[in-house]
């Protein structure tokens, strides 16, 4: 289930006909039938929802604690005597995550503030302080009376007999349930009037690591100005025109209200995200993080207000509109590729759910031509009275200002304690009791297992169900093409005719202490202008002839030579690194979009573009920061992977927690000595395209009428537009299959000389943690069973699911093994627990399973194994790939040196996973080698550990 205000959203999707049946039933049984707001589901909002549970050992010195280290009985040490409590819960710990992302909580302000008369002033997820008040009653009574059929909406897309079994399912759950007018008319949203006399402005604190000599924050502050557009329908055409101005306002680095804010140097980094057309009223918003004065606020206040009277009154030039209609109508004509019915569907909903048509949602063709007509007609002047009738007349909105608090945590720490402190102040005797024995009924039932008979009441895929042959997409190699020298890699797909084409360059000629320089090359080269074109006018060429055109660098981990239909850890030395510019057009545009190509690859005006990469780079370090502080189990995952293999390490160098000082250095070189980074890139876009041609490909996805009609251009791509310097011919590109890429020997020396297996703690600012451990547990060259993903996945939605999500009230708990490197870890998301409590939660991972082996996964025939196996083969098919998608899945697959005969072989050892291999896994598990821990947490959650004796090397991600 989805929560996307004011729709809970229901999406079930599968290859597998059987599958997506008994999705479909259980998703309406769920729904309709729930047990949660039944007295035997009493323990479902404790669980997921909130609770109070009993405080840590710091805090309550009666929690007993069992020798397995399971929390034990809550207990006082004289009568009378109340033990501390504390809040838990699923969603609660989601929610103190969101409300620590400072953009998060920007927009959840501001959506409050600008409706404050219906519905969307409150916030859907819930408040973590205002979470604790909902009790079981109220959670009942709304579900009663919202979650009915007269609310529904159903969506099927599929085959005939899919849509007649969905149809009929539905029925037999909903028709009986009836007709309820007052569910319909309570769900009913009102307009938001524009009530507003003057702006609505406000200022918030937000939460920052404090400084290491307490000289404040260097966050900076953030401010964003957001508009209510409507408060009646618009009409379709008015509604594209919205999507159009938003392109033109705000979609390129190029556009002038994103220009003009980059270049001001006033913020790092853009906020607001533009136009938001998914609720029943449109919003547009705007503004920036990372100001670093206070009074810098109110200047870039002003600019932005200036900005759209300076376009109210000279408009925007014919290229730019002809730029951005064309990257939007582009958009509209290539869909949503392989989950095309799930588009619609949410699409649909988008109306559907206010009742209205949802075919005004879907449908474009009319709206697009009276738009079209209109830019005739008026030219700008459409644009133009816009921004003056929905902004700048408008004083129905919010400027919210976030200042840096290097208390607030801790603040709302103590509160949150004095809260339950509180609650429980109030409760009576018996009441107190009655929470206590909740607690321990809870904990009791999140230990048994589910009894066979509800098992067995759920419907469930039998192996003999599951599709043996493994999924392929097609690919065509023409060694030499044209005699150009260069591959040729075409897939032929349905792609309606549109064309999408990648040309990679093999850059493994740059010196490894270059590589950081990635980051502003490709930046100029999605960016910046030509020789005889500025930003502005590029960046309009490309918009008006092609879907697009992008940049980007690929590190792609190959098999050693003679592996190719083998599953072995891989030695971590064998790579490809390679430059790709990637872009879409319509077949009657090829031409136009390979003469981009060319211009992006050897004239890219490097000199005048400072200010260009200056943004970029403030741009990246403050989202990267962001991003730690957000999503920091991917970041916690990756840099644990980066200390057991130096393929790795240079993935965590580029990608990781790494990027930061690395940014940083980047962005100090760029403000010290131009020229002479000028100089670097130059050098190192001139390396790269004089390198030889036998490490370039170009690769075209298309049906095949696209394909034939792309070959002339294709030919006289490779052949005339590519720069040769015919005078000094370089030697051939290595095959990184028989030898190391160039970059291991250096990665590696930087690697040691960081001491890489070590326990690390990532400082950020945030009420949860995120959590890792991992350690290799198959070593390089050994073999490696498709079982192994099997057993991963098993422990994902086992015991990390029940013990560390359910139990502990984490929002996500993961298990993660990869066989190219033969490492696994463990790692949690939005953690509300001391990360030294997850970390025991951690040891007992393979002794679950290894209990399971002569338990539940011997049980009602192996039932268990099955379900982990069906969700495995669900993860390896995944869902139905776009044409674009399918074209770079067969080119990576094919660069990595994978066949499809090693693919079967995998997906054939996943099917026939068996008791033994888990026992395997366990046991390896249980000796990891090398384990080390990687958490991103508060400054005040690292000085708990290491009061409890933990050392960690910290690193002050916000400090950089």
């Amino acid at each position: 289930m989805q929560q996307n205000h004011p729709i809970s959203t229901i999406k079930v999707a599968s290859r597998n006909r059987a599958d997506f049946r008994n999705l479909m039933d259980v998703y309406l049984d769920a729904v309709f039938h729930p047990r949660a707001v039944e007295d035997e589901g009493w323990w479902v909002l404790r669980q997921e929802g909130w609770r109070y549970d009993v405080a840590d050992s710091d805090d309550n010195p009666n929690k007993n604690d069992d020798d397995d280290g399971n929390e034990g009985e809550w207990t006082a040490t004289s009568p009378g005597e109340r033990v501390p409590f504390v809040y838990k819960g699923v969603v609660y710990s989601e929610m103190k995550g969101a409300y620590s992302d400072p953009e998060d909580y920007m927009d959840r302000v501001t959506q409050s503030l600008l409706f404050p008369d219906n519905a969307y002033f409150y916030d859907s997820g819930g408040d973590p302080a205002v979470i604790p008040t909902l009790t079981r009653e109220e959670f009942v009574a709304f579900y009663k009376k919202y979650y009915h059929p007269t609310n529904a909406r159903l969506f099927v897309a599929g085959d005939e007999s899919d849509v007649y079994h969905a149809l009929s399912a539905a029925d037999h759950y909903m028709t009986p349930m009836g007709y309820n007018p007052e569910s319909r008319k309570d769900s009913v949203i009102a307009y938001q009037q524009r009530k507003f006399s003057t702006p609505v402005s406000q200022r918030k604190p937000f939460a920052v690591a404090p400084s290491d000599d307490d000289s404040g924050s260097s966050e900076g502050f953030m401010l964003c100005i957001t508009w209510l557009l409507n408060t009646q329908p618009l009409s379709p055409m008015m509604e594209l025109a919205w999507i159009v101005l938003d392109e033109l306002l705000l979609g390129k680095s190029t556009s002038p209200l994103d220009k003009i804010l980059r270049d001001s140097g006033l913020g790092e980094e853009l906020v607001g995200g533009g136009l938001d057309n998914e609720l029943l009223q449109s919003t547009f918003a705007v503004g920036m993080r990372g100001i670093k004065n206070r009074e810098d606020v109110g200047t870039l206040e002003e600019l932005i207000l200036n900005t759209l009277h300076d376009l109210d009154s000279n408009g925007f030039s014919d290229d730019d509109i002809a730029s951005s209609l064309n990257t939007i109508e582009f958009s509209l004509r290539e869909g949503g590729g392989g989950l095309r019915g799930m588009e619609v569907f949410l699409g649909a909903l988008t109306k559907w759910n206010y009742d209205l048509s949802p075919k005004d949602a879907l449908v474009y063709e009319d709206a697009l031509k009276q738009l079209k007509d209109e830019i005739k007609r008026t030219g700008s002047n459409t644009f133009q009275q816009m921004i003056r009738d929905f902004l700048l007349t408008n004083n129905h909105r919010v400027v919210l200002e976030l200042y840096p608090s290097t208390t607030l945590e801790a603040e709302k720490l103590q509160d949150e304690k004095i809260q339950a402190k509180r609650a429980q102040s109030k409760m009576n005797d018996k009441e107190y009791e009655n929470v206590i024995e909740e607690g321990k009924k809870l904990k009791k039932l999140q230990a048994e297992e589910e009894s066979p008979e509800v098992i067995a009441s759920n419907p469930r895929l039998s192996i003999s169900d599951i599709d043996k042959s493994s999924i392929e997409y097609p690919i065509e190699v023409e060694e030499d093409a044209f005699g150009s020298g260069i591959r040729l890699i075409t897939h032929e797909v349905t792609s309606s005719g549109i064309a999408y084409v990648n040309f990679g360059m093999d850059v493994s000629m740059i010196p490894y202490e270059d590589i950081e320089l990635f980051p502003a090359l490709i930046t100029l080269m999605n960016e910046a202008g030509t020789s005889d074109m500025s930003e502005i006018e590029f960046r309009n060429y490309v918009g008006k002839v092609s879907g697009g055109v992008d940049t980007s660098l690929q590190i792609i981990s190959v098999k050693p030579t003679g592996w190719d239909d083998e599953s072995k850890v891989l030695p971590g030395v064998n790579m490809l690194s390679m430059l790709f510019v990637g872009g879409k057009c319509t077949s009657d545009k090829i031409s136009d979009l390979f003469d981009i190509f060319q211009k992006v690859l050897e004239d890219i005006n490097f000199d005048d573009s400072h200010d260009i990469v200056r943004n970029a780079l403030k741009s990246k370090l403050s989202s990267t920061k962001s991003s730690i502080a957000s999503r920091g189990h991917s970041f916690v995952n990756t840099r644990i992977r980066g200390r057991y293999s130096v393929r790795n390490y240079v993935d965590e160098k580029l990608y990781g927690v790494s990027r930061l000082s690395d940014l940083a250095a980047l962005l100090d070189s760029v403000e010290t000595d131009w020229p002479g980074f000028v100089q670097r890139l130059t050098n190192m876009r001139k390396a790269i395209l004089n390198a030889n041609r036998d490490g370039m490909l170009l690769d075209i996805t298309g049906d095949r009428v696209v394909l034939d009609g792309a070959m002339e251009s294709a030919k006289q791509f490779l052949i005339d537009r590519l720069p040769l310097d015919v005078g000094n011919k370089p030697p051939p590109s290595p095959n990184f299959r028989s030898v190391p890429h160039p970059w291991i020997e250096a990665a590696r020396n930087d690697m040691n000389a960081n001491d890489s297996v070590q326990d690390e703690g990532i400082v950020v600012s945030t009420q949860v943690a995120y959590v890792g451990q991992g350690g290799r547990i198959y070593d390089v060259g050994e073999k490696v069973s498709g079982s192994t993903s099997v057993v991963s996945h098993y422990l994902t939605t086992g015991y990390m699911w029940d013990t560390i999500r359910a139990k502990m009230g984490a929002y996500g708990a993961y298990s993660s093994f990869s066989s190219s490197d033969g490492v696994v870890t463990l790692y949690t998301y939005r953690d509300p627990n001391s990360p030294d409590d997850t970390l025991k939660a951690f040891d007992d991972a393979a002794d679950d399973i290894l209990k399971a082996t002569s338990t539940s996964l011997i049980q009602d025939n192996n039932a268990a194994i099955t379900t982990a196996v069906i969700g495995t083969i669900g993860s390896l098919d995944g869902s139905a790939k776009s044409a674009e998608s399918a074209g770079w899945t067969a080119l990576v697959r094919w660069l990595r040196g994978e066949s499809a005969k090693s693919r079967q072989r995998w997906r054939e050892e996943v099917l026939n996973t068996k008791v033994d291999d888990f026992t395997d896994f366990a046991k390896r598990l249980n000796s990891w080698r090398e384990s080390s821990i990687a958490i991103v947490a508060s400054q005040s959650a690292f000085d708990d550990l290491s009061s409890k004796g933990m050392k960690l090397s910290l690193v002050k991600a916000q400090r950089i």
